[in-house]
């Protein structure tokens, strides 16, 4: 018997060590390094070295992307819709299966199990063949007073161990999300504080179609401790160039669960006879200019807040959390069958008018 069949015959055992004590990926980079090959009877190589250009020391390091792509980061992370010229629309398709997710409309949402692959179709009009387009999908926490904070896997999910990291690069594991086109980019890092987000080209629609179709995956849970938490989320979709200005935006709530129709169904239940959620914007009449009512209730006084904030984004958000409170002022008060609303809802109609103009 040949030294190489002796070596070939103990691999499965071998394997099967390595994969229960963690250490498969250890013993490949180590092999790397000292340019040592197994290979079984066949001449087969049983594990592939890792190419030199993505190791660092003996570090495993990020390669950016050779092509042009996007910044790392958004330049313009808003929550408001905005179709921009070229009639940008995210499409979510239709679950044809009795399981595993389900989409309501009424919500705007996803319900979805963990590590299920769920078609997006993104649609234009009109968009130039020589303009190179991209899409970025941000996930952010619906509410308002945790819009600041990064979404990120829990500890448990992003551990190197996880079976869903299995092959993966390391800087994937703290995105929740996942995108099956092998082109996409995963950005951001929440050891740095910078927002996770994956970024993939937008090809053209196939003859005959007029979308184009990607697959994503989200792998950790809304419950997770840890990650998420019990915090609902978002995921922003962007439409941009090469050098991240927005020409479009669309946002899709999303919950990662373990019951995804009882889920939907519970959430569409409690929102019946309800204001639309924060997501769909609320029809509310333009009552001309704001007046400031005399007497009655002191809660109908208008302050007006005149304060200076540094960034954009902040700025956004600020008037975000205005804009929430006279709504929630004026459910109360249609809940409550009190008072006069009309100045809570000048206020609103100024905020709505201020946002949308920010954020074209």
């Amino acid at each position: 018997m040949s030294q190489q069949s002796q070596f070939s015959d103990i691999i499965p055992d071998v394997e099967k060590f390595m994969e229960d004590h963690g250490l498969k990926d250890d013993v490949g980079r180590i092999m790397h390094e000292n340019n040592v090959h197994l290979v079984n009877d066949d001449g087969e190589e049983k594990y592939k070295s890792i190419p030199s250009d993505l190791y660092q020391s003996s570090d495993f390091t990020y390669l950016p992307p050779t092509a042009p792509f996007p910044p790392d980061q958004p330049t313009n992370l808003g929550t408001e819709e905005y179709p921009g010229p070229f009639k940008f629309e995210v499409l979510i398709i239709p679950n044809e299966q009795k399981s595993p997710w389900e989409y309501s409309e009424k919500l705007n949402k996803i319900f979805i199990g963990i590590n299920l692959k769920f078609p997006v179709a993104f649609s234009l009009q009109n968009r130039p063949q020589d303009l190179p387009l991209y899409i970025r999908a941000t996930p952010v926490f619906s509410q308002t007073q945790h819009f600041q904070d990064l979404v990120h896997r829990c500890v448990g999910h992003r551990h190197p161990q996880d079976q869903s990291n299995k092959g993966v690069a390391p800087h994937i594991f703290q995105h929740i999300m996942r995108c099956s086109n092998e082109n996409a980019q995963y950005f951001g890092d929440k050891n740095n504080g910078s927002r996770l987000n994956i970024v993939v080209p937008l090809a053209h629609p196939q003859v005959g179609e007029d979308i184009v179709k990607e697959f994503f995956q989200f792998v950790c849970k809304n419950s997770c401790p840890l990650g998420m938490n019990r915090r609902p989320i978002d995921v922003v979709f962007t439409l941009e160039d090469e050098n991240g200005e927005v020409f479009g935006r669309r946002l899709v709530g999303v919950r990662v669960c373990s019951c995804p129709k009882r889920d939907k169904e519970k959430e569409e239940k409690d929102v019946e006879n309800v204001a639309p959620p924060r997501r769909k914007k609320r029809k509310l009449e333009d009552e001309g200019r704001r007046v400031v009512p005399q007497g009655g209730n002191s809660d109908n006084k208008i302050f007006t807040l005149n304060v200076n904030i540094v960034g954009k984004n902040n700025y956004l958000h600020a008037l975000k959390m205005c804009q929430d409170m006279m709504a929630n002022e004026i459910l109360k008060r249609q809940e409550q069958g009190n008072g006069d609303d009309s100045a809570s809802r000048n206020c609103y109609n100024e905020i709505t008018i201020m946002l949308n103009r920010m954020s074209n």
